[in-house]
């Protein structure tokens, strides 16, 4: 195939799976032809990516898993996945707060699980690990939770406020071992101006209140 060829059918697809996303943040049931007209591909072009329109959300959502996690190996890399949730704002909102797509969330659980329990495969002590799962779990749970809020509200600071408020959250909670599930997460926040830390939580609560 020739590197033209590879130009278009990368552009193909995304431009399927952009057209995909946005009817999913609608509904879940929309036709081929809706797909089609969204896209603006003919059938045929479909059908050569595609064998069906489950075949094509399970392309969208496995596309989109890599690129929330793309920075992921053993670490949960906190500020580049919720950079990626604000970059697509609205479709994200739509997954989290009105369970569009809930396909995503499961596999998007399933590999995070996956890539805990590598990280995890060398502990020997199981109720070590056990506790550092439920801790894992916890902390999870609770990360999403704040982001799906942060989309609700309209992302009133920025994502590294809400990187380093989940931080500060979770600082010095690891109990009685160091050895815990904030070992499995990467809070790092590239700051391009450290003075300066644009509309924190506490400014935008403040500002509210008047």
């Amino acid at each position: 195939m020739s590197k033209a060829m590879d130009a278009r059918v990368i552009r193909s697809r995304q431009v399927m799976r952009t057209a995909t996303m946005n009817l999913l943040a609608e509904s879940d049931r929309f036709s081929i032809s809706e797909l089609l007209e969204e896209a603006h591909v003919t059938r045929g072009t479909f059908y050569r990516h595609y064998s069906n329109k489950n075949d094509l959300i399970n392309d969208v959502n496995h596309y989109l898993i890599h690129d929330l996690l793309s920075e992921n190996t053993e670490r949960f890399v906190c500020y580049e996945v919720v950079k990626k949730i604000a970059a697509e704002a609205n479709f994200y909102h739509e997954v989290f707060n009105h369970n569009k797509n809930t396909d995503l969330l499961f596999a998007l659980m399933e590999e995070l699980r996956k890539r805990r329990d590598v990280a995890l495969q060398n502990l020997r002590s199981s109720a070590l690990k056990t506790r550092i799962v439920f801790q894992w779990e916890m902390m999870t749970a609770a990360f999403f939770a704040a982001v799906a809020l942060w989309l609700e509200e309209g992302m009133p600071f920025s994502a590294e406020d809400l990187v380093i408020e989940f931080k500060s959250l979770w600082k010095g909670t690891s109990g009685r071992t160091k050895k815990s599930a904030q070992s499995l997460f990467d809070f790092y926040v590239p700051l391009s101006n450290p003075e300066k830390v644009t509309d924190s939580v506490e400014q935008v609560a403040q500002s509210k209140e008047r």
